[in-house]
């Protein structure tokens, strides 16, 4: 008969107490031995699976049921390749009676396993449930499997990965893991390489409460095949737990499905990435990439079908910098509302190869160097602004092949340029008004189309400055539009100085102009002896 220590998990963070010696249970005397709970109620104060032994089982089947205090498979250094399997309808394995009991798979030992199957039922009422507790402790796993075999906690918080690595959960066939109100879910929560696997049609994992993927790095959650995962609160790299870099969650496969209310990826952590691909679909109310400090975050959004739908706003780039959007392959992302750089710096945004964003309000730029660049692509924006606030001036929205639309219903959208640069080199871009007011502000039109219902331009940055005699000549002076070719036309006014709009022909031509607020001029040989009037108009040309 052996004595043990026992932990607990608070609010998702584990801390190891020595309670003092409790007595348990000496169900296994040597390795490889095997208990059947058949149709029979079997327990005790603790049930422990492989104390100091290995490849010891416990098999529960046809009804049976195992009640005990608290659970351990694996509970040594060495103690490993134990297994315990809950297999038949009503056939229960219950961990916990009391304020401080939890089920450890891999307490020391590792490479110890659960397998729920075929309607099978584990059920941890009380506080916690840890794969992998300690260093030692790696390659534990649980595998749920098949419609109506689940694992269920209470209020208790569950952990796939303390501190131990290499730890999985898997979840497939429809099989179910059920997390209740209040509880914390943690994949490697001090450990890298843990992993959870979400796959087949009907298979779920419902946490009620937070779910964080990974503290170290490479931590994964996968939700494949038509997979469901359901999360109030989900952080994908959490930099307050022992680092949080370099973590993935994937949503893959038609019928794959996500659903956060809030969803981070990486806070104050760098390199996490959220992948949604062939078919997948991702759903939450908001979603920022960057939080505080964290650096260089990616959503990924590929694959015809993948979706990508923020109900509420979107950050990239919160306070951190360089996190990045990719949509590519035929796939969207759909917002209520989206900035890119909200405060940071050099988070960017690409659209490629028949990718698709559908924004409300799209603000590319509260800091500074951020971009969206569409390249055989669709933006739409019910309203677009390039560079919010910067004092460098280099926030840019490029668009070389596609479609860029600012429009609404209304047709009172805008399309306003104040820090930074509108590049058109190739693609359609449409605006039911363009507004650059800023002398920062500049839109280079090197190719493609351009259609606004009306332009709205800064009189300082692009206007006629003077027209004076110098002698029998005309010296016309103009502000210089920067990124489109200025063209100087004139034209003959009538006998009682009238004119038409559509009579203006070019005198004068330049071109290559990048500078923002550059005059140039123009003498208009003997204009000043001609009659009758003549007038003069600047004109912005592709």
């Amino acid at each position: 008969m052996r004595r043990m220590r026992r932990g607990y998990s608070i609010a998702g963070f584990l801390v190891w107490l020595a309670l003092g010696s409790q007595p348990s249970e000496a169900q296994y005397t040597a390795n490889f031995q095997t208990n059947i709970v058949d149709g029979t109620a079997s327990g005790g104060f603790n049930y422990i699976v492989g104390s100091n032994t290995f490849a010891d089982v416990l098999l529960i089947r046809n009804k049976g049921s195992v009640n005990d205090n608290s659970g351990y498979v694996g509970y040594e250094v060495g103690s490993s390749n134990n297994t315990v399997v809950i297999t038949g309808s009503g056939s229960v394995w219950q961990n916990g009676f009391f304020f401080t009991d939890h089920l450890y798979i891999g307490y020391s030992g590792a490479g110890n396993s659960v397998i729920i199957s075929n309607r099978g039922s584990l059920y941890v009422p009380s506080i916690s449930t840890v794969v992998g507790v300690n260093a030692s402790s790696s390659n534990n796993s649980v595998l749920v499997t098949g419609s109506a075999s689940v694992w269920t906690n209470g209020s208790g918080n569950q952990t796939i990965g303390g501190r131990g690595g290499g730890n999985s959960l898997v979840i497939s066939n429809g099989g179910a893991v059920i997390g209740s109100s209040g509880s914390y879910c943690t994949i490697g929560q001090s450990s890298s390489w843990n992993r959870v696997t979400i796959t087949g049609t009907g298979s779920t994992w419902q946490t009620s409460y937070t779910l964080y993927v990974g503290g170290p790095g490479n931590n994964s959650l996968t939700v494949a095949n038509g997979g469901t995962l359901y999360a109030e609160f989900c952080v994908v790299g959490y930099g307050f737990l022992s680092g949080g870099g370099s973590n993935t969650a994937w949503v893959t496969g038609g019928g794959s499905v996500w659903s956060n209310n809030f969803l981070i990826v990486g806070w104050n952590a760098g390199g996490n990435n959220l992948v949604v691909s062939n078919g997948g679909l991702a759903v939450c109310s908001t979603l920022t990439a960057g939080e505080n400090a964290g650096n260089g975050n990616q959503l990924v959004v590929t694959g015809t079908g993948s979706v990508l739908r923020v109900n509420g706003g979107m950050l990239l780039g919160s306070s951190g910098t360089g996190s990045g959007l990719g949509i590519s392959d035929g796939a969207q992302v759909i917002d209520g509302g989206a900035t890119i750089g909200n405060g940071s710096t050099s988070n960017r945004v690409t659209v490629l190869s028949s990718g698709s964003w559908y924004s409300g309000m799209l603000q590319v730029g509260v800091g500074s160097a951020n971009s969206v660049l569409v390249s055989n692509g669709i933006v739409s924006a019910s309203n677009l602004v390039v560079g919010v606030g910067s004092t460098t001036c280099d926030n840019v929205l490029e668009l070389d092949n596609g479609y860029v639309f600012a429009t609404n219903a209304t047709h009172d959208a805008v399309l306003e340029v104040r820090y930074g640069s509108l590049i058109l080199n190739g693609g359609t871009l449409q605006a039911d008004t363009l507004a650059i007011m800023n002398p920062c502000a500049s839109f280079i039109h090197t190719g493609g189309t351009a259609i606004f219902g009306s332009v709205v331009l800064d009189p300082n940055l692009f206007r006629i400055v003077s027209v004076t005699r110098q002698g029998n000549d005309m010296l016309i002076t103009w502000m210089m539009g920067p990124g489109a070719t200025n063209t100087l036309q004139a034209t003959a006014g009538d006998g009682n100085g009238g004119y038409k709009t559509n009579g203006f022909t070019d005198i004068f031509v330049v071109t290559n102009n990048t500078a923002i607020g550059t005059v140039t001029n123009y003498l208009d040989i003997g204009a000043a002896t001609n009659t009758p009037s003549r007038y003069y108009r600047a004109r912005l040309v592709p």
